[in-house]
């Protein structure tokens, strides 16, 4: 996703519950498939979550961004593989483009779908057969940008995400000045 220091990614929490730098040294490997790495791998440098969803696990917030650090090659994610602009105005009700990385396949799954809002924090899409591990996954609107990010569903063919309001925009502010040097801080 496009930060000021082109080095920023957002998913679901839960996402990177086990990832946190320093715990074990995850790594993020865009479009990853059959085993490939075509973009290459870079690891988590700091992860931001809203405390709403680190500390007490509250749906409504599970949401999270991670700076990453440059590759071994000192290119920033944003360099190699462009990227989509957070849109934190609550939008939904539309068409969105989907693609998830189901944990049993070795290839990504993409749906378009309507979002559909179901209560003031939460929409939904459905597409059949979204299992388990499309979880962070982004929802593209037509206009390119990020409406949404896939944190869970009732069945594989229902998924959900927050709202991306005021509570999103604080967090990637939070991330962006510390990707900049600027005060802010993890978590």
């Amino acid at each position: 996703m496009h930060s000021p220091g082109r080095n920023l990614i957002v998913t679901a929490g839960h996402c990177l519950r086990a990832g946190r730098a320093g715990e074990g040294g995850a790594s993020f490997a865009p479009a990853y498939a059959d085993g490939r790495a075509p973009y290459g791998t870079w690891k988590l440098a700091e992860v931001f979550e809203d405390p709403r969803w680190s500390d007490g696990t509250n749906d409504d917030y599970d949401l999270a961004f991670a700076r990453l650090a440059p590759d071994a090659s000192g290119r920033n994610i944003e360099d190699v593989t462009g990227a989509a602009v957070l849109d934190t105005t609550g939008r939904t009700d539309e068409q969105v483009t989907v693609t998830g990385y189901p944990s049993d396949r070795k290839v990504p799954r993409t749906c378009l779908s309507r979002a559909v809002r179901l209560s003031a924090t939460e929409q939904r899409f459905d597409c059949a057969d979204f299992p388990g591990g499309t979880s962070g996954s982004a929802w593209i609107a037509a206009d390119g940008k990020i409406i949404g990010i896939l944190t869970g569903g009732d069945t594989d063919d229902v998924s959900t995400s927050t709202i991306l309001t005021g509570y999103a925009a604080e967090l990637y502010a939070r991330a962006t000045a510390a990707g900049t040097g600027a005060a802010g801080g993890g978590r």
